[in-house]
């Protein structure tokens, strides 16, 4: 028996009785698919076309730019790469162990001062593989070596550093740019380059003699210098010397109506300077070559030291 409250048996129940239908709701939101649909397909499209037109362009650039760097490097680029090869496998020959003096018959002393002389110096420590010869190079130690022979120097480091957009390095960069953005400013640094430093690099090229100093200790000072002349043109070692730095002192002078220096810098300056340690490696490279070694040969001996009226020197104290 059911009770008066209870639905009849054919009225089917719902899970929602007693509320409102949402499509009879006035107060929400009716989404209109036939418009948002296209919007939506338009905003996840747009970031993705744009992304490949992008890269389109990217591509379009650097291959441009490839034919662009081969076309205007062929000339310089393939005799910059064999001279730079050539100077980082003689400095790797150079920093192992020293093979004793040698020298070119044909070689003298006025060939190699009569013009500039392309000039580096490393030191036997930081070198280990033929990518650390430049790094070396480009430290800039204090260095008399070439003053004191007398040859103009033509830094190597600047051939180097100037010629690093005809290595494959650049083209590297090139393939690797992740942007059109990036080609650009790699187009423009080529170009750039083509125009400020292709005549030094061309100037540089043209020397016949490359200078390579080699230090055996840390600090030039601390030990040997191993001194190699190189024919360029001829790719061929046609000097080796070295010098262990300490057999020259340095005497400084005053000029006439100029300021004295100090008088701690007047004193005579021992092999353990920087001048004095070159100019020392500088005379062993000059009698390698058969020439006499630079310095004061006829320079008067000093003087005896001054004595009082009882013969005892004046540097000495007097006794009463």
């Amino acid at each position: 028996m059911s009770s008066p409250n209870d639905p009849p048996d054919d009225e089917p129940r719902s899970s929602h009785r007693g509320m409102i239908p949402r499509e009879d709701l006035p107060f929400l939101p009716q989404i209109k698919w036939r418009f948002w649909a296209p919007v939506l397909a338009i905003l996840v499209a747009f970031p993705l076309v744009w992304g490949i037109k992008r890269d389109r362009e990217a591509q379009r650039r650097r291959q441009q730019l490839l034919r662009e760097h081969a076309a205007l490097t062929a000339s310089l680029g393939p005799d910059y790469r064999s001279l730079r090869r050539f100077i980082e496998a003689s400095a790797m020959e150079a920093v192992g162990p020293y093979a004793g003096d040698l020298r070119d018959p044909a070689l003298t002393m006025d060939g190699v001062a009569r013009a500039p002389a392309l000039y580096g110096r490393v030191r036997v420590h930081e070198v280990r593989r033929p990518e650390d010869v430049a790094a070396s190079i480009r430290h800039r130690y204090p260095d008399q070596l070439m003053s004191c022979l007398g040859v103009e120097p033509v830094a190597a480091r600047e051939l180097l550093d100037k010629g690093a957009f005809l290595l494959p390095s650049f083209v590297d960069a090139v393939r690797a740019a992740p942007s059109a953005e990036r080609l650009h400013a790699l187009r423009e640094d080529l170009i750039f380059r083509l125009r400020r430093d292709t005549g030094a690099i061309v100037g540089a090229m043209r020397h016949r003699y490359l200078v390579l100093a080699v230090d055996e200790a840390r600090a030039s000072v601390d030990g040997p210098t191993r001194v190699f002349v190189y024919d360029l043109a001829a790719r061929r070692l046609v000097l080796r010397a070295r010098g262990a730095g300490t057999d020259v002192r340095v005497i400084p002078f005053q000029i006439a109506g100029l300021p004295s220096a100090p008088p701690r810098a007047r004193a005579p300056l021992s092999g353990e300077s920087v001048s004095g340690h070159d100019c020392s490696v500088a005379n062993d490279v000059r009698r390698g070559l058969g020439v006499e070694p630079m310095g004061m040969l006829n320079a008067p001996d000093a003087p005896p030291p001054a004595v009082t009226d009882g013969g005892v020197p004046a540097t000495a104290d007097a006794q009463p």
